[in-house]
């Protein structure tokens, strides 16, 4: 599997003419992506969304190209367009058209019973110009002495006369950029001589990529699990660590972690936001998109997303801890049916919650390809409500009514309802590993103790 990581820098002040060719380019290149999205629907979006990326381009250019062999394509492109500007356009439609269609099946799937939004086919706001090879060079920019504050990219452009060109461009790297860069060249990651060309506001940025070929980890006998229960409300996560030991068959418990601290301030930070969106809906009639309500929503957005980041963060250095000792296996719940929080809009809370943790996941999965543990899941079910001590029905409570605490009736467990969770969830993937990655089957049967009598409430547990 191939990982990339990018490198932002910016075109430094470049003159009159170099802004105008760079806006020529960008302009040009957003006109045959648009030209490509509607084209795509005519011919079958889910016919080119089968095919490999080097066939879907070969037969969108057959479609929309003329040619000698073929001077009469059934949907020809406007003239004035380069090579490989229509073929990185062709690229990022056939990308965006495939993941379009892959959240339209997951909507259907799981968001439509969650009220989630249906998709929208793409329609592109903002354009980054993808350059390859042949197009782009980036010698200068890694020859740079350290005495010198810019360093110079050369790109291919569309000058006055509509010819497609190389010019140079100053771009001005950011501090510490050749330190991040050669420590990642030491960790194994290569420098693809690639670049993307991003316009934000009326400024122009430049996208380095570099690449490390990794191969995922897979462990028959894992040497620790990490439970993970999502929360993303009160404690963003709730984290079970085990040691297993295969030679005689014990499972032992290494500790809890709860990942909260100062990430929560941003959960509460997001959620004033969320009630300001709110009132001003009930005032003005706006939806979240428009006037006021779009700049908030849009902090609500970017808090999202850096609370998913840091969450993510903290799991995978529990990860990597244990792994200096043995093979690490991750564990999360699958996402099905995520349910909104009482007192709030149900609708936005259901998309949050799914939103948050799906992120907290795929980051925690990427981090995993790099740093050599695994990710699995497991079904939830009824992991928060079955007493982890004797197997039987129990209930969420609290004397503040936030129901942060479990109790069971049946044998007087009591315990914070998340780590029951956790404990649950442990022996739910210690059934997956028992039975050899075949379907899981309970370790012991429902309303039995997964524990022996002689055994509970100690840290050890007989799988």
């Amino acid at each position: 599997m191939k990982l990339h990581k990018t490198l932002l820098l910016k075109v430094q002040s470049p003159n009159v003419g170099k802004k105008e060719r760079l806006e020529k380019t960008i302009k040009l290149y957003s006109e045959v992506l648009k030209f490509y999205l509607e084209v795509i629907p005519k011919l079958g979006m889910y016919h080119i969304a089968s095919m490999s990326n080097k066939s879907a381009l070969s037969f969108l250019e057959l479609n929309t190209v003329p040619t000698k062999a073929h001077p009469n394509p059934k949907y020809p492109i406007f003239s004035g367009v380069q090579t490989n500007i229509r073929r990185s356009a062709i690229n990022k439609a056939v990308g965006m058209v495939k993941s379009y269609l892959s959240n339209l099946l997951r909507w259907h799937r799981e968001g439509k019973e969650l009220e989630h939004s249906k998709p929208s086919y793409p329609n592109p706001k903002n354009f980054s110009l993808t350059y390859y090879s042949t197009d782009v060079e980036l010698k200068d920019l890694l020859l740079r002495r350290e005495n010198e504050s810019l360093a110079f990219v050369r790109l291919k452009v569309i000058n006055d006369r509509g010819n497609y060109e190389f010019v140079n461009y100053p771009v001005k790297p950011y501090k510490r950029f050749y330190e991040k860069l050669s420590g990642l060249q030491a960790e194994g990651w290569k420098l693809k001589n690639t670049a993307t060309l991003i316009k934000k506001d009326k400024e122009f940025y430049m996208a380095v990529v570099l690449e490390k070929v990794v191969k995922r980890k897979r462990f028959r006998n894992p040497g620790y699990v990490i439970n993970v229960d999502l929360n993303v409300q009160r404690n963003l996560a709730c984290v079970g660590i085990y040691e297993l030991d295969w030679e005689d068959k014990v499972s032992k418990f290494y500790g809890i972690k709860f990942i909260s601290g100062k990430i929560i301030k941003l959960v509460r930070k997001r959620d004033y936001l969320l009630g300001e969106i709110r009132r001003k809906q009930a005032l003005t009639g706006r939806s979240p998109q428009e006037g006021d309500n779009g700049k908030l929503w849009r902090k609500v957005k970017n808090l999202n997303k850096d609370i998913a980041l840091k969450v993510a963060k903290e799991i995978d250095k529990v990860a990597l801890d244990m792994a200096k000792k043995g093979d690490v296996v991750v564990v999360f719940e699958k996402l099905k049916g995520l349910r909104g929080k009482r007192g709030k809009s149900r609708k936005l809370n259901r998309n949050i919650n799914y939103w948050m943790r799906k992120s907290i996941q795929d980051r925690v999965e990427y981090l995993s390809f790099e740093h050599g543990y695994e990710v699995n899941f497991v079904y939830p079910h009824y992991t928060s409500r079955r007493c982890s001590m004797c197997g039987s029905k129990g209930e969420r409570f609290s004397p503040k009514g936030s129901k942060a605490l479990f109790g069971c009736k049946a044998c007087g467990y009591v315990v914070n309802a998340d780590v029951n969770a956790v404990f649950n969830q442990h022996f739910a993937y210690l059934s997956y590993l028992l039975h050899g990655g075949r379907k899981a089957r309970p370790v012991v049967r429902v309303g039995i103790s997964p524990k022996r009598r002689s055994l509970q409430r100690s840290t050890v547990v007989r799988v």
